[in-house]
């Protein structure tokens, strides 16, 4: 009769908490006592897993599937059959729908699509001419997105943004790099992989970094220094302290040699390893607060018949917790827990659309992370202005402005082209070279430390000769009949 008593008790409050769960629309989670409670799973099965360009990570058969943990293979789910190819779902901020990309047929292009989190209702959200792929919703009904762009050698990726329905597609990135679209911070700026420096891809190495941005555009910054040669950070995500993780891969010659979790900790000036060396992982996204949801490879690296499995992974003890799923005739990736998480804050963008300009301002040119003492020797003059063409091969020379005694300059270039700079001594010889682009996005204040200064130094407080003296910024490569009079 207790028994009976005490399971008579709880049913009103299991009532309470299934009506909770219809109203919110948020999907209900299953519980077992004494067994950690987890929600419904989406992720992508695949015959085989590539770590090469992203269009090509998961080829023929690859599909969605949702699961409840636990459940065996035959219990799961697949949500996208009739589709050739899919990748990158994302659940949106209500758990209701699923993002995705896919390629419908074997010659058409990848593009983003929606979905119920059933697998109801689909629709393709993009067109693009070519391929789209690893989206993300963003505040106030839009998303972000990977573009390709160019053709053959030429080739890369760019970052875009548009309204939920696909409509207003715009980019946000421009020139080299290979931006591809990582995730969406919690503070409102996007998280985004590229090549590092932001140069031709194959130029000088392999290496990427992070890079945040905010969803105009504005404000590109790289998230933190990457010291190592051919080291390429796939699948972040940020976890509930803001600790950043991701999946840390080696690549020589193009081919990734392993997959480490790694994480940078809120204040931390460089990633920190979790997992042993030799470790093949593949993704990872937070499941609760300590315990993520991870793919990873059963076999040794470098063996491409090595099917992934989901675990559990415990971030206390940095180790794999239990097994969530596994199917030996696919590899599962990219998992992402079905459930509401917060909604990031949202940007007011201060750019200026009718203005075909940005401004830049360098505080001390002199500073330099290249010269070993800390700073450029020798006396900058002036500043060369050099623009990457649009076929990005070719350059052009914009012009030149002035350098003040203090190293700083102040001028205006052309939006949403990227630039580079030379510094000249007084006869015009060049002092020293920028590599990497940059660029500033219409009526956008650009301003930098130095010329390739370290990233962990933090300016004084002064006020540059540059805005002292000069009326306003210098113009390089702005035709007279477009100048505003405005600074």
């Amino acid at each position: 009769m207790t028994l009976i008593k005490s399971i008579l008790a709880i049913i009103p409050f299991l009532i309470l908490e299934l009506v909770f769960s219809a109203l919110s629309g948020a999907p209900a989670r299953s519980e077992t006592i004494g067994v950690p409670s987890y929600p419904s799973i989406i992720f992508v099965e695949a015959p085989l897993v590539t770590a090469g360009r992203s269009m090509l990570r998961f080829l023929r058969g690859s599909h969605l599937a949702r699961i409840e943990p636990g459940t065996q293979a035959a219990s799961a789910v697949n949500l996208t059959p009739g589709f050739f190819a899919v990748a990158d779902p994302q659940v949106s901020f209500d758990a209701t729908r699923v993002l995705f990309a896919a390629q419908k047929e074997p010659n058409s292009t990848w593009q983003i699509w929606e979905m119920k989190a059933d697998g109801s209702e689909k629709h393709q959200i993009t067109h693009c001419a070519t391929d789209c792929f690893q989206p993300a919703y963003l505040p106030q009904h839009r998303i972000v997105f990977t573009m390709a762009a160019g053709k053959g050698a030429q080739k890369t990726t760019a970052i875009y943004v548009s309204q939920e329905s696909g409509a207003d597609a715009q980019p946000i990135t421009f020139g080299p790099g290979d931006f591809q679209v990582e995730t969406v911070l919690r503070n409102g700026r996007i998280l985004v992989s590229a090549n590092f420096p932001l140069i031709k891809a194959g130029t000088s190495s392999n290496s990427r970094a992070l890079y945040t941005l905010q969803p105009d555009g504005s404000g590109l910054s790289l998230f933190r220094a990457n010291t190592q040669r051919d080291i390429v950070p796939t699948g972040a995500t940020e976890l509930e302290d803001d600790t950043v993780l991701f999946v840390k891969r080696h690549e020589l010659a193009g081919r990734s040699t392993d997959g480490q979790l790694a994480w940078i900790r809120p204040g931390a000036l460089h990633n920190s390893v979790i997992t042993p060396p030799n470790s093949v992982y593949w993704s990872a996204h937070l499941l609760d607060g300590n315990r993520l949801v991870a793919a990873k490879a059963d076999s040794a690296p470098g063996v491409a018949t090595g099917k992934s499995g989901l675990y559990v992974f415990n971030l206390d003890t940095k180790s794999i917790e239990k097994t969530l799923y596994r199917n030996p005739e696919y590899s599962s990736v990219q998992a992402v827990p079905v459930e509401p998480h917060p909604v990031p804050l949202y940007y007011w963008s201060i750019l200026h659309p009718d203005r075909n300009y940005g401004r830049m301002v360098c505080l001390n040119s002199y500073l330099s992370a290249d010269a070993p003492t800390g700073r450029l020797p020798g006396h900058i003059a002036r500043v060369r202005i050099i623009a990457l063409q649009p076929d990005h091969a070719t350059e052009r020379v914009l012009g030149e402005a002035p350098v003040e005694s203090d190293g700083s300059f102040y001028i205006k270039v052309p939006a949403d082209h990227p630039v580079r700079f030379e510094l000249l001594n007084p006869g015009g010889t060049v002092i020293h070279a920028q590599r990497s682009w940059i660029w500033a996005r219409p009526g956008e204040d650009v301003p930098c430390l130095g010329c390739h200064e370290s990233k962990v130094l933090v300016p004084t407080d002064r006020w540059p000769l540059a805005l002292k003296r000069q009326a306003g910024p210098v113009p390089v490569g702005i035709a007279a009949t477009t100048q505003s009079a405005v600074h």
